[in-house]
């Protein structure tokens, strides 16, 4: 009925004189943000603009015309303007289908994951609460797609679609974790202090954040100070020995700052199956200032430390074993945001420290005098971002000095410098979003690598997306991989690196979309296939001519295919909120034919969460991860059984600002064979009040 209007008028328009300059401001109607990169066509006149930073337009239009308002994420709109002689305000209505997220791209820049064709799944604060999350490990086990194993000798790593370790990167505010790269990597040292959300990008993406990003970007954003001063306090308890105390304080304006500790104890350790003596403890200190100098110029600095300490039984005559790791990481960074361009920068240095020793006591001996492992960095990113036209640019370069000292591993200190250059367009043509971005990286140690990526996004319908992608991945050779001098006579063998190593690489492609079926229900689908090559291992090569021991160095030698599907159904309508997740893997050594380890092919995901009350809700979620291939200590083939985790929570508000919880994970009190690490019924009670002054 519009179009048939706006032609009538359109007649008439040719007896109204020339064109007439039509403006205005296009918004959100939930929350009245302005909305940028709005596409305004003028059927008549046939001209196009983009909204700006501002949302605003300035259109040249027929006296009376018809105007199309197209913006990722939104319903379109159709509307007809005759005479336009003041400022229009225009409002648009978020499509139900997309969610309103927030991602971080590659430059550090914040932006709606609709404006996004890769797929971007997150992790809420508030899942993270309902799950009464600790760690890193405890949140993601629960995300489709992702499996949490273990991590030998100690702690957890992520799967992500079959790829796991250090091929999967793991960031805190864009920035890589500490103890990367002495390959110490454990998220469940990893805190969920002040953490607002986790994002996760499933795939290789190395051409928007570097090396390591083979499988998968795992990141984890840090609470933005807003509002008045607010001071937080959370304690939990629970099985276990769990105990938990997390205190805060915060304050928005144009100076913000926010400042987090938190110390959590448990009498267990991941991948260690649990026994006497047992013991994981976390200090974390997280904060940050923030000044907004300007309207567009603001500076940021951000400091967080971290201690831990791990103590657990390695031989069965008493002897105890003992990790102590500390970091401290901080970076400084400002930001410029002009009317259609920003450019941001940012300066950071990284110190970690990690020590291992043993005693028969419950504490190492004061005169053990084991060495300490050590890695430093220093790296500095300069990120510029323009809106021109339909496109989107992204253009930046990161620089980075990296050591490690390795006592007993490496016979002095390695050291290398790394120069990385990537692009990124975001190009919005009709309702199509193209993506293409491409990182050149240099290494002083192992050379060069290229690394393109392309993603597709085509909005069929305001109900409808499409999604294709193809992007390459790339990890760098490790200092050990490349420097290993490790000889070990009473085990008999001695470890050697390779400084001929090239760094692994994997290409994946993926095909999805997300489908609104109603206005509650919401499905997202996606199949994919990741081929990865050069993989490095360690093998036998023959005796070590100079001790006679048995040599083993570092070689690319493997390849490996990850294939499957992905499914999630999300459903919210009478108070609930639902979503169920089932995903299929093959995961397959291609120079064997075995499958990969603890890959189960099939597992299955269900939350559901409820209000029942202004001051009560409560939900619960099932965890189910089929069998899967395992090796055990001596060397035989077995297999890992499936396992069904369910899981409850309850919240209550005593009184405005405090709340008491309670929950059960593994509620049936599941025990499968030749599962590592900690499972079993676990209880918690919490408290957490929060007063504002």
């Amino acid at each position: 009925m519009t179009l048939i209007v706006g032609l009538l008028l359109a007649l008439q328009a040719q007896a109204l004189g020339p064109p007439v300059r039509v403006t205005g401001t296009v918004v959100d109607s939930t929350t009245g943000a302005v909305v940028s990169g709005a596409v305004l066509r003028a059927a008549i006149a046939g001209n196009r603009v983009v909204t700006n930073r501002s949302g605003e337009f300035s259109l040249a239009a027929g006296p009376v015309d018809t105007l199309t308002i197209q913006a990722l994420g939104y319903r379109w709109i159709r509307m007809v303007v005759a005479l336009a002689s003041g400022p229009l305000r225009i409002v648009l209505s978020p499509a139900p289908e997309l969610i309103s997220d927030l991602v971080v791209t590659a430059s550090r820049r914040v932006e709606r994951a609709e404006a996004s064709a890769v797929q971007v799944a997150t992790i809420s604060a508030a899942e993270i609460a309902a799950a009464g999350a600790a760690s890193a490990d405890r949140a993601l086990e629960r995300l489709p797609g992702l499996q949490v194993l273990p991590n030998a000798p100690t702690g957890s790593n992520l799967s992500i679609r079959g790829v796991n370790g250090a091929r999967v990167l793991v960031l805190i505010d864009g920035e890589p974790v500490p103890g990367s790269l002495l390959e110490n990597r454990d998220l469940s040292r990893l805190s969920t202090v002040a953490i607002e959300r986790i994002e996760v990008v499933k795939g290789p993406l190395s051409a928007l954040y570097g090396s390591d990003a083979l499988g998968g970007v795992v990141n984890l954003i840090t609470q933005s100070p807003r509002g008045p001063l607010t001071a937080t306090a959370e304690a939990r308890a629970g099985d276990f020995g769990r105990r938990e105390l997390r205190l805060g304080a915060a304050a928005g304006g144009a100076v913000a700052f926010r400042v987090d500790g938190g110390a959590r104890e448990h009498q267990e350790v991941a991948s260690i199956d649990p026994a006497p003596g047992a013991l994981s403890r976390v200090w974390d200190l997280r904060s940050t200032v923030r000044w907004a100098a300007t309207g567009s110029l603001a500076f940021r600095g951000d400091l967080s430390l971290f201690r831990e300490r791990q103590r657990w039984q390695v031989s069965s005559d008493g002897f105890n074993g003992f990790n102590d790791n500390r970091g401290v990481t901080g970076w400084l960074e400002s930001t410029w945001i002009g009317e259609r361009s920003s450019l941001r920068g940012r300066v950071v240095f990284e110190d970690y420290t990690h020590r291992f020793r043993q005693a028969r006591a419950t504490q190492p001996l004061g005169t053990d005098s084991a060495p300490a492992q050590s890695e430093r960095v220093t790296r500095g990113n300069l990120g510029w971002s323009r809106r021109l036209g339909g496109h989107s640019f992204d253009l930046g370069i990161d620089a980075s000095h990296r050591a490690i000292e390795s006592p007993g591993k490496l016979n002095a200190t390695a050291a290398d410098d790394l120069v990385e250059g990537y692009i990124q367009d975001g190009w919005t043509r009709a309702k199509f979003l193209i993506q293409p971005a491409a990182r050149l990286s240099w290494n002083s140690r192992w050379g060069t690598a290229v690394t393109p990526s392309l993603a597709l996004a085509w909005d069929r319908s305001s109900s409808l997306r499409l999604r294709l992608s193809g992007g390459r991945g790339f990890r760098g050779p490790s200092f050990k991989e490349l420097a290993w001098d490790f000889p070990n006579p009473l085990a008999g063998y001695t470890l050697r690196g390779n400084p001929d190593l090239r760094p692994e690489r994997s290409w994946q492609t993926a095909l999805g979309g997300s489908w609104t079926i109603d206005r509650n229900l919401v499905v997202d689908a996606e199949v994919y296939r990741n081929d990865i090559r050069d993989l490095i291992e360690l093998v036998e090569a023959g005796t070590d001519p100079g001790s006679g021991l048995r040599l083993f160095t570092t070689r690319n030698v493997n390849r490996t295919r990850t294939e499957g599907a992905d499914l999630l159904l999300r459903w919210s309508g009478r108070g609930w909120e639902t979503s169920a997740g089932y995903g299929i893997l093959s995961a397959v050594d291609r120079s064997t034919g075995a499958a990969l380890e603890r890959r189960a092919k099939h597992q299955a995901k269900v939350r559901a969460g409820r209000g029942f009350g202004p001051r009560f809700d409560g939900g619960l979620s099932l965890v189910v991860t089929g069998a899967a291939p395992v090796t055990l200590p001596d060397g035989t083939g077995a297999r890992q059984e499936p396992y069904a985790a369910a899981a409850v929570y309850l919240r209550f508000e005593v009184t405005p600002g405090t709340t008491l919880s309670t929950g059960i994970d593994n509620l049936f009190d599941a025990k499968p064979g030749n599962w590592v690490g900690v499972i079993g019924r676990r209880v918690y009670f919490g408290v957490s009040t929060r007063l504002t002054p």
